[in-house]
Formats: C-alpha cells, structure tokens, sequence
C-alpha cells in the first residue's frame, strides 16, 4: 500500500483543488505506525503560467474541503486524514488529502461512495445555483494500482458577477488507503491529460 496527498490552492478570485484521502482509525493503524503517507508535491501538479506553492503537512487532519465534498469529507475522522495544499499567486489552487483505511474492504466502500458522490457534483450545483450553467465530464480510468477515475465540472456564473470555474477530480485506491486530487481554476481550461498524471502520481505514492 503505498501515500497520497492533499493540496488546496486559493489566488485572486481563484481555487484550486487537489486531494488524496488516507485515514486510519483508532488504535494501531498505518498512518499510528509509519507516520504521513506519502503525498505529490508542487512538481506533479499540472503545469501552470505561475509558480506553484505549498505541500504536504506533516500533522494528520485538514483545514480546507475539496468544492464537490463540502458535506461528504467530513465523514472521516480529521485525525485520520492527511492533507497538502497547493497555490499559484493569481490562477490555480490544489488540495490533497489521503484516508488510511483499518481494512479493504473500507477502502472500497470509501472509493466507490466519493466516486459516486462527485459524478453527481454537477446536480448539486445545478440545484444550489439555478441560475447558474454548470455541466459534468467523465474524463475515465487509470490503471494504476486498484484503478483510479478522473472527471470533471464546469460551472458558468450569473452572479454576483459573471465568471467560471473549471473543476478537475480524481479518486484512486491502493490497499486500504484512498487517494482523492481535485483541482480548480477560474481562469484557465484544464489540462486533463496532465492532470491525470497528477492523480497517477498521487496514487502511486500511497503506502
């Protein structure tokens, strides 16, 4: 079983999200025995016109919610989860966070809920903001340890002032630990093929 990562980016009037998901549970656990899994840094993130920023924390839990889990991440306990937060000055932010799992068979159950859970994230938006335009994309698998999936959201504002913001996330699994990237950009398309490098990257370096 190998790390994830955890990465939130916020700049001038844009977020970006970049999360993997690890936690362990009471008692002996990996995370109790091996410490922070391992997490992506600045330089698997996709490119961008500006210089990234930020990392890995070192302490278990997480300050910020990816846009598409708002009420669905804190379902795991904070001290079970591993977070790194990602930033550009102006364009981009990215958000990672890693769930370790006491079993498998968890993990599955964890992975399949958010991959849920995000595909229906343009629904939910579409329903909080109706006068807004927002759409969803399946960008598909990876094959990378237990499989990963990669999607998307785009959502055009009507107000308070007209904007959009592109949305990319990927959810991945190795063992019992789930890795979770989301990204976010209001000013930029995204980059899916390079962002699915990222999510690649993300699961690999789980336990």
């Amino acid at each position: 079983m190998r790390s994830g990562i955890r990465t939130w980016v916020r700049g001038a009037g844009v977020a970006l999200l970049v999360v993997a998901v690890a936690a362990p549970v009471a008692g002996a656990t990996p995370a109790d025995t091996q410490g922070r899994p391992g997490m992506i840094d600045v330089a698997d993130l996709p490119p961008d016109s500006l210089t990234w920023m930020g990392g890995a924390s070192d302490e278990p839990g997480g300050s910020y919610t990816p846009t598409c889990l708002w009420d669905r991440i804190n379902e795991v306990p904070e001290q079970n989860t591993w977070s790194a937060d990602f930033f550009t000055s102006e364009t981009a932010a990215a958000v990672e966070r890693v769930f370790v799992l006491p079993t498998e068979a968890e993990a599955v159950t964890l992975a399949e809920s958010l991959r849920q859970y995000y595909a229906a994230c343009a629904d939910r938006l579409r329903a909080a903001y109706p006068g807004d335009t927002v759409t969803g994309q399946d960008h598909g698998s990876l094959d990378v340890e237990e499989g990963a999936t990669v999607g998307g959201v785009h959502r055009s504002r009507t107000s308070p002032w007209a904007s959009y913001n592109n949305h990319l996330y990927g959810v991945g699994r190795d063992g019992s630990t789930v890795a979770v990237v989301e990204w976010e950009s209001n000013w930029t398309q995204p980059d899916v093929p390079a962002f699915k490098e990222t999510v690649r990257a993300a699961v690999n370096k789980l336990y």
